[in-house]
Parts: C-alpha cells; sequence; structure tokens
C-alpha cells in the first residue's frame, strides 16, 4: 500500500511543478522557478521508488492520467477555462485507458 502512497506524492508534486511553472515567466523569476524544478524532482524521485514494486507501465498511466485530470481540473476552477465537448470525451476515455491498463495490462 505504501507505493500507492508514494504514487499519490508523486501526483501531487508534479501537478504543483505544473500549476508554478506558468509563474516561472520563462524560467527567468528564480523562486518560481527552483519551485517548480524542486516539485518536479521530487516527482520523479517518488516515482523511481513507486516503480520499484508497481510496474512501470502502471504507474506512469497512473501518474500521466492523474495529473492530466488534475491540472484540467483546476484549470476550470481555477482559471475558468471552459471545456468543449470532445475535451470531456477526451478525458473519459483517458479514465477508461488507465483502468484497462490497470485491470489487463499485466507482463508475463
Amino acid at each position: 500500500m505504501l507505493p500507492y502512497f508514494y504514487l499519490f506524492l508523486a501526483v501531487a508534486a508534479e501537478t504543483s511543478g505544473t500549476m508554478l511553472i506558468g509563474m516561472t515567466d520563462g524560467f527567468t523569476k528564480l523562486l518560481p522557478t527552483i519551485l517548480t524544478l524542486a516539485c518536479y524532482g521530487l516527482s520523479f524521485f517518488l516515482l523511481a521508488i513507486v516503480v520499484r514494486n508497481i510496474p512501470v507501465h502502471l504507474a506512469y498511466a497512473i501518474w500521466c492520467a492523474s495529473g492530466i485530470l488534475i491540472i484540467t481540473s483546476l484549470s476550470v476552477l481555477v482559471f475558468k477555462v471552459s471545456l468543449n465537448w470532445q475535451t470531456i470525451v477526451g478525458l473519459i476515455l483517458l479514465i477508461i485507458g488507465v483502468v484497462l491498463v490497470n485491470l489487463f495490462g499485466r507482463v508475463h
């Protein structure tokens, strides 16, 4: 169960870094740049720990999809971005894809 907690923390660090990247102004502002890079570094460090116990294809699918869903949700809530129906369908297909990879993506 601990690897999934680390995966949760990796996703949180990655999404924090992604939300901060806009504040870097093209990596010209020092503090936001340092925070962004620290978040991404922590995320990859935690992901490296996770793949010791969870196959990389499963961990990466969960990590990527979770990041996309969280960033999209935050964009809607914080930045008032509107989603068209095609984007919503794409997000639903993303969720379905991750579920299928987790259910049937066992490496033999």
